[in-house]
């Protein structure tokens, strides 16, 4: 009872609410176990609900306060978007990439080389059975996304695919 009339002593005495950290901490001893006319057999129990959410919030706090104190290196937007390797690649069109065969239907190979699409190719004629699902294959791009606009339209429409030529598979080209 003593700790509960701290806290209203202290919030009456100040014009403005008291600093979180002093109603938690008398909140704490408020609730806690160690009150006289308890057990004298103590026993520790792991935090639940609220308890534990104000802990683990409270270091997630802390943590974010020393990283704000320590100084680090903050690049700009344009600095990022210049270092980034899909800009540094400059056009796509007769690039060399490597691919994956993800799905494959009759044939048709899908293929994500790590694009913003996927592209689809003919399966060969010679050693079609080879390309299978989880192949890794080789590809010359032609064009990373596939759009036209129709007649009458203002804007383009996409087919959410890239175009590709299917050069091999990866395993087959001999290195170097």
């Amino acid at each position: 009872m003593a700790s509960l009339c701290k806290v209203m002593i202290n919030v009456s005495s100040r014009s403005s609410l008291p600093p979180k950290q002093c109603v938690f901490a008398t909140l704490r001893s408020l609730y806690s176990s160690d009150v006289s006319g308890g057990d004298d057999k103590h026993t520790e129990r792991p935090k639940s609900g609220f308890a534990a959410a104000y802990n683990l919030h409270s270091d997630l706090q802390q943590s974010g306060e020393r990283r704000m104190m320590s100084p680090r290196e903050e690049s700009s937007f344009p600095a990022l978007l210049r270092q980034s390797v899909l800009l540094q690649m400059g056009p796509a069109k007769g690039k060399i990439a490597i691919g994956k065969i993800f799905h494959i239907v009759n044939d048709d190979l899908y293929v994500d080389f790590g694009g913003k699409f996927h592209c689809v190719c003919k399966r060969p004629a010679v050693d079609g059975e080879k390309y299978q699902r989880g192949s890794k294959v080789r590809l010359r791009l032609e064009d990373l996304e596939l759009t036209s606009r129709f007649l009458g339209a203002t804007t383009d429409t996409t087919l959410l695919e890239a175009e590709a030529t299917l050069l091999g598979l990866l395993e087959g080209k001999p290195k170097e």
